[in-house]
């Protein structure tokens, strides 16, 4: 097995060089071109740096956001997920660096894609798909998917019980009484052709107890200007639904607003719920019923699961379903 010195030398640089390129040191300047030298030498020489299992707070740890800006800006829920994994990482581990979407696609540009075969762990928030997964698998054998939706047998994943959510959801409407129920929801945009969950395991409950009405699925995206726009449409319908299911809670906060411009009353006229039980629902009028999501559990789950990973504690792979909550206001009322 080759040594770094001699990564070094075939580089032409210093063994220090050599060893703040490959631990992703940001306040180490160096060239493209010695660092592309370096890169080779290591390629070339199939190096594989030791990893000290008693010194795991000095790992390298990436995390990559799957998920664009409009999403980010727009959906606090991601936001919150990214705040709470960063924070607890940091207490644990002395090199965080977080990454997005156009960074990759920069990396692979000057191909630079291989220093994530020098960090010690990756853990991609959202979703990714398959093809990119193993590639990247490829690179580093230390991967934690959360919050992705889309899952494999070889990755550890760390998510909430996506099924059971919108069983809960559609129970408490069904207890309702509720038979006319509609969904607003969004698709990813980052994974070409993946439906969302919520869409797939609502037309599938709703099927089954044959209450389906293709009329009643709105698909645009997360925001609340579209949860707007298909809050509207739903409002034209001569036969509308009673109650609405909302993919999330900046969708429901645009079909509040279209309600209300229709002279409607929630829950009066119609209910509603979200998802993601976001700070302001609870000051929604009527404050919202919704589905919470607890980003800090999901966090400290994802933290746990890499130091496993890293202590080399076990030799399997394993996904982590967390439980969501139902959070009871007054956006929905029995009929």
């Amino acid at each position: 097995m080759a040594t770094i010195r001699e990564v070094a030398k075939k580089a032409g640089v210093s063994i220090t060089t050599v060893s703040r390129i490959l631990n992703n040191d940001d306040s180490f300047n160096v060239s493209k071109i010695t660092k592309e030298k370096v890169l080779e030498a290591v390629k070339q020489l199939n190096y594989e740096r030791k990893k000290n299992k008693n010194k795991i707070s000095q790992s390298n740890i990436s995390i990559i956001k799957c998920f664009d800006k409009k999403i980010e800006n727009e959906d606090p829920y991601f936001v919150s997920l990214k705040i709470n994994l960063e924070n607890m990482l940091k207490k644990i581990f002395s090199k965080v660096k977080i990454l997005n979407l156009d960074e990759i696609e920069r990396l692979i540009k000057y191909n630079e894609i291989s220093t994530f075969s020098f960090a010690d762990a990756i853990i991609f928030i959202g979703e990714i798909s398959k093809e990119k997964l193993k590639f990247f698998k490829k690179l580093n054998k230390n991967i934690i998917c959360v919050d992705m939706y889309d899952t494999d047998n070889i990755t550890d994943y760390v998510k909430f019980d996506t099924r059971n959510s919108v069983e809960m959801v559609l129970d408490y409407i069904f207890k309702l009484n509720h038979k006319k129920i509609g969904l607003l929801v969004g698709r990813n945009k980052v994974v070409k052709n993946l439906v969302d969950f919520r869409e797939k395991y609502f037309k599938e409950i709703m099927i089954r107890n044959g209450l389906y009405r293709e009329e009643y699925l709105k698909v645009g995206d997360f925001s609340m200007e579209s949860g707007y726009i298909m809050m509207k449409e739903i409002l034209k319908l001569e036969d509308r639904p009673t109650a609405v299911f909302c993919g999330n809670d900046s969708i429901a906060m645009g079909a509040y607003k279209a309600i209300r411009e229709n002279k409607l009353k929630i829950p009066e006229d119609i209910s509603i719920i979200g998802f993601n039980d976001l700070k302001l629902s609870q000051y929604f009028i009527p404050p919202l019923t919704t589905i919470k999501i607890d980003t800090k559990l999901i966090a400290q789950e994802t933290v746990n699961s890499l130091v496993e990973l890293l202590e080399g504690k076990r030799n399997y792979h394993k996904k982590v379903f967390l439980p969501i909550e139902l959070i009871e206001r007054q956006s929905c009322q029995k009929i």
